[in-house]
């Protein structure tokens, strides 16, 4: 078998549950002569380079600006687009694996799985697995993350996506496959338990430890059960607790809500406990010195709010060490209460309390007999020759399982009337009002498709400018072409007229002096005719001629449809059944966002569509240009009327749209939610400068200290 895995972090020495997943899962297949290959993100490599690692698989390290996207995609989806790149490349050198497997965690399998719906030949037949390790879209709500600001938001929702277009989902614990579903819809997606494989190292038999050490192990998160552990010592060091808590791991994870580290505001709040040595910080432990550090201490606890299954608890459990540990996740699947560890409940009050104090009082000879039955625990449950067996049925039967399917995996899909396509005919729609100083290019790139057969309707809208009507004679006679004369109404009514006039069952906008790859109608009409659920195409945009901008689109989907247009309507390939009955430009509306109301009609109407991730749509930026003519009085009245003539649809995701427009203003002032966007008379602060030095501080855990502790000054 030829297995790819995708991830962020590996090997294990960047600490972490997802880099050591990826370790041992690759030493598992490894061993039993799968050919691994590990795909991991490495800036310090200019391109991209392969090295074979000490346990059998092969690493491609690769740059994650391989495509110099970086003044145009956030850091996150330029990540999951260059894997999807990178595999691609791969692919066309030495052809295609048996099975992908991709970690959740920001979304990176995102780009590959859209590639793979929209059929493209290297990848649509690959089946994609997506273990379940760290959701974003579960855990930075529980750390009052603000999961509506951009590029959270944005993150969240390809996480979502993935999970909905994935093959398989595998999850360590059965807790977090249930967890997922309050966010996302899993009902119809295959899904299974499957515990992540762990070697064990040779670890000393129990023996006497150190009384009364209590140790937590883990970074300082909310999530982490932080505040919870710390109300609980408060509590008892006031009535008389005698005995310091260690706390091993880092400290730097920021805790929005004040913007400041978890370290500094329990610095700030326990500091009469930290003075008193009641509380004791030894920052991280490299994995290589976990046994080291902990191997005396009396207990571990790990008091997460809500987790999947921290590794530490699997990590001290082989050392042979009681945990104690929360209900809150899915930790309580491998802990046999009294048996070979303990479990407490953050709802029942005094709880942690006495199951500590519990601990605390067992004899020497049981603390050595719980200890041995968590280490058969984690050999029975994780050992990796059981794990490989599972595994391995699962990706041979997904392999034998993965199908085409006749429906796209749209994150939320309203009731739509079928349409067929029972012709292959595309008729091109090219609006025309005095361009004669452009339209050839239009019509010559449209004649360059590789798509057949193509009828070409220009759609005179009353030009005036007696050189264009001369260019129009001149087009007339180009066979294919048709040139439709009617009066000048604008722009929304001559695409209607020539949808109603188009004899194909397919139709395309493209205004005069926009072109197209030949390629696009041929990618774009093949997803058309695969699914039943989608109703038009679109693709990422190249700007030129006044502006060589490039922009990333997105497939239209509520919420952030409901407060941004993600795609731009000019140049889309639509069944024309579906555009005649709720795409048809809305005159009302005007100033040119009339494309924009479509989509919110088509989607209202249960009419979804997608957009390709390439860039196959190029579109003339001239002087005259009519969107960056749109000023703040024309957006408002647009965007009222476009809310309360669909009120209905924006009523189902009121809660969603009110939150990000707080959370990132209104939407008109932006369009890209994989950059963070702030709110100010200054437009510099949104621009790249600004966000690449925000970058350098978020990386820099000293700068980052300061910027805070400057920024809860000042504030």
């Amino acid at each position: 078998m030829k297995f790819w895995l995708l991830t962020t972090e590996y090997p294990p020495f960047h600490g972490g549950g997802i880099s050591t997943y990826c370790y041992h899962t690759a030493q598992m297949l490894a061993n039993l002569n799968v050919d691994v290959t590990v795909f991991i993100p490495d800036d310090s490599v200019a391109d991209y380079k392969i090295e074979k690692s000490q346990e059998g698989a092969r690493i491609v390290r690769f740059n994650i600006n391989r495509s110099k996207l970086h003044e145009y995609m956030g850091h996150f989806a330029r990540v999951s687009y260059e894997f999807a790149l990178i595999v691609q490349h791969l692919i066309s050198l030495e052809g295609k694996p048996d099975v992908i497997e991709a970690q959740d965690y920001q979304g990176i399998a995102y780009y590959l799985l859209q590639f793979k719906h929209l059929l493209y030949e290297d990848v649509k037949d690959i089946p994609i697995v997506i273990t379940l390790h760290s959701p974003a879209f579960i855990y930075l709500e529980y750390n009052r993350v603000p999961v509506d600001r951009f590029p959270e938001f944005h993150v969240c929702q390809t996480e979502k996506e993935a999970l909905r277009m994935a093959d398989l989902i595998i999850g360590p614990t059965g807790f977090l496959l249930e967890a997922t579903e309050p966010y996302v819809t899993l009902a119809n997606k295959k899904k299974v338990v499957l515990r992540n494989p762990y070697y064990t190292k040779e670890a000393p038999a129990p023996g006497a430890v150190t009384r009364n050490k209590i140790a937590f192990f883990g970074k300082l998160s909310m999530q982490k059960g932080s505040f919870e552990l710390m109300k609980y010592f408060q509590k008892m060091w006031d009535n008389g607790f005698p005995h310091p808590l260690n706390v091993f791991g880092g400290t730097d994870i920021i805790y929005h809500p004040e913007q400041l580290t978890m370290g500094q505001l329990i610095e700030d709040k326990y500091k009469k406990y930290i003075d008193e040595k009641l509380l004791l910080f030894h920052g991280k432990i490299k994995p290589t010195e976990i046994a080291n550090e902990l191997s005396s201490a009396h207990v571990i606890i790990v008091p997460s709010i809500i987790d999947n299954l921290p590794y530490v608890i699997i990590e001290t459990m082989a050392l042979g060490k009681i945990v104690l540990t929360s209900v809150q996740g899915g930790q309580r699947e491998m802990i046999d209460h009294g048996v070979n560890g303990f479990l407490f409940d953050h709802t029942i009050e005094n709880d942690f309390e006495e199951k500590l104090k519990l601990v605390l009082s067992l004899s020497d000879e049981k603390i050595i007999e719980i200890g041995k039955a968590a280490q058969k625990k984690v050999a029975d449950m994780y050992a990796p020759e059981k794990v490989a067996k599972q595994k391995l049925q699962l990706l041979n039967d997904t392999i034998r399982e993965t199908k085409q399917t006749r429906n796209f995996p749209f994150l939320y899909q309203n009731e739509y009337n079928t349409v067929s396509v029972s012709g292959d005919r595309l008729s091109v729609i090219v609006p025309y009002y005095n361009m004669g100083k452009y339209i050839k290019v239009t019509i010559q790139s449209i004649k360059l498709s590789n798509y057949q057969p193509i009828e070409i309707l220009i759609i005179n809208d009353g030009s005036t400018d007696h050189e264009s009507i001369a260019v129009l004679d001149e087009m007339a006679q180009i066979d294919g072409v048709k040139v439709l004369n009617k009066p000048n109404s604008g722009l929304a009514e001559t695409r209607n007229y020539g949808a109603r006039k188009a004899t194909g069952d397919l139709i395309a906008f493209l205004d005069s002096g926009n072109t197209v790859t030949p390629d696009y109608y041929e990618k774009a009409i093949k997803i058309l005719k695969q699914y039943d659920n989608v109703f038009f195409a679109g693709a990422f945009i190249q700007y030129f001629q006044d502006n060589n901008f490039k922009y990333i689109t997105y497939t239209p989907q509520p919420p952030y449809l409901l407060v941004h247009n993600p795609a731009n309507a000019c140049g889309l390939i639509y069944k024309k059944a579906a555009f005649l009955e709720a795409g048809l430009n809305d005159t009302t509306v005007g100033y040119g966002v009339e494309d924009y109301e479509h989509l919110v009609h088509l989607l209202s109407k249960g009419y979804n569509g997608v957009m390709i991730p390439e860039f196959l749509f190029q579109s003339r930026v001239r002087p005259d240009s009519m969107v960056p003519g749109i000023n703040r009085e024309k957006w408002l009245y647009a965007y009222k009327y476009i809310a309360e003539k669909h009120s209905h649809y924006y009523a189902k995701f009121a809660s969603q749209i009110i939150n990000l427009l707080n959370a990132n203003g209104p939407g008109y002032m932006y369009d890209n939610p994989t950059f963070s966007h702030t709110v100010v008379t200054n437009p510099q602060s949104n621009g790249w400068v600004y966000r690449h030095t925000v970058e350098v501080i978020k990386k820099n855990n000293t700068l980052k200290r300061i910027a805070l502790r400057l920024k809860k000054h000042f504030n």
